[in-house]
This record gives C-alpha cells, sequence and structure tokens, in this order.
C-alpha cells in the first residue's frame, strides 16, 4: 500500500473517531425528553402564578435545554415590566435554531470530506499505473468502501440530530408560547407587580 492511501486510511480513522465524539455530544448531551420539558414548565408556571417571577427563574438556572433558554429570557424581561416579552421569545427561540445547525455541522464536514477523500484514493491507482508501477486497487477499493460508509453514516446521524434538536425546539417552542399567553393575559400576576414597581401617585 502506497504512502498517500496509508495516509488518507489514518484521516478516514481520524474522521470516524470525529464523527462518534461529535454524534455523542449531539444524540444523548443535551437531549431533553417532553416529558422533562412539561414537568420544568409546570415547575416555572406554578411560581409564576403565585407572582414569584425571581423564584421562576432560580428554578431555571442551570436547566439545560431550550426549553430553559426560552423561559429565562421572557421572565428576565417580564421583571422589567417592558413590553418586549414577545420580542424575547422570538429572539431566544431564533438563536437555538442557529445553535442546532452550528452543533451538526461537524457531521456534515465528516460526511463531506469521508466521501471526497474515498474519489481521491480511486486516482492513487492510476496515477500508478501511468508512472508503470503496479496499482493497488484492493487498497483502493477497500479505503473508498470505508469512505462510503463513514460518510453514509455521519449522513444519516446529522439527519437524527436535526429532527432530534428540531422536534425538541418546537415543543420547547409550544411551552414557550403557553407562558408567553398567560404572562399578557388578564389573570397575569405581571399586572399587580407592576403596580408593586411603579406605584401610582398619592
Amino acid at each position: 500500500m502506497g504512502i498517500s492511501l496509508a495516509i488518507e486510511f489514518w484521516i478516514l480513522a481520524i474522521l470516524s473517531t470525529w464523527m462518534t465524539a461529535t454524534a455523542i455530544l449531539v444524540l444523548k448531551g443535551r437531549r431533553q425528553l417532553e416529558e422533562e420539558m412539561r414537568n420544568l414548565y409546570e415547575q416555572v408556571i406554578g411560581a409564576v402564578r403565585k407572582g414569584d417571577l425571581p423564584r421562576a427563574i432560580l428554578i431555571l438556572e442551570g436547566e439545560p435545554g431550550p426549553l430553559a433558554a426560552i423561559l429565562s429570557s421572557v421572565l428576565i424581561e417580564a421583571t422589567k415590566f417592558t413590553p418586549k416579552l414577545r420580542v424575547a421569545y422570538k429572539v431566544t427561540l431564533e438563536s437555538l435554531k442557529r445553535r442546532s445547525h452550528l452543533r451538526t455541522n461537524p457531521l456534515r464536514i465528516v460526511s463531506l470530506v469521508a466521501a471526497l477523500i474515498g474519489v481521491i484514493g480511486l486516482v492513487v491507482p492510476f496515477a500508478a499505473l501511468l508512472a508503470g508501477n503496479p496499482p493497488a486497487w484492493a487498497h483502493a477499493f477497500l479505503l473508498l468502501l470505508l469512505a462510503v460508509i463513514i460518510s453514509a453514516i455521519a449522513y444519516g446521524i446529522q439527519g437524527s440530530a436535526e429532527r432530534q434538536a428540531r422536534e425538541g425546539l418546537e415543543a420547547a417552542g409550544d411551552l414557550g408560547k403557553q407562558m408567553l399567553s398567560y404572562l399578557l393575559s388578564p389573570e397575569s400576576p405581571l399586572r399587580a407587580l407592576r403596580g408593586q414597581a411603579f406605584p401610582p401617585p398619592q
């Protein structure tokens, strides 16, 4: 096996390790089940209904996942008694969507680079044939096969990770909308809290 094919095998080994590490981080690291989101939401909305916004924000502190980020931004804006609750919700949701794409980008890169290395690996035997050396077709086809397998796995994991992130964001977005609707409704504790923060002149 030539030096260039050996280098390409090593690159594929590094890519597969990178793919595995990224897949573990993306699929497992920040996974939040819908039931966990619902439980967190119930705790937070319970504190909000009592008018205890600091307690609601404290519950969310250190919590992973998109729901905690969305509720935190809305509740922090609510403590300022400004009319920007909808803006805070939309900005946070868009930011989370962008970040979820960034987390899956390494898998997209692995898929493309692995496929490219497989194609380049086929060029090596042709170059050897033109130089009058015996071509290493067996190694080149093995390299191509490994490259295609790694590329396909990375592509599949990327699709699964993006689907999982999209479903998680949709569930978090729906619960965030419920919180937003409650905070803007007539029974919201914000009216009483706003009155305490800015009492009418005597």
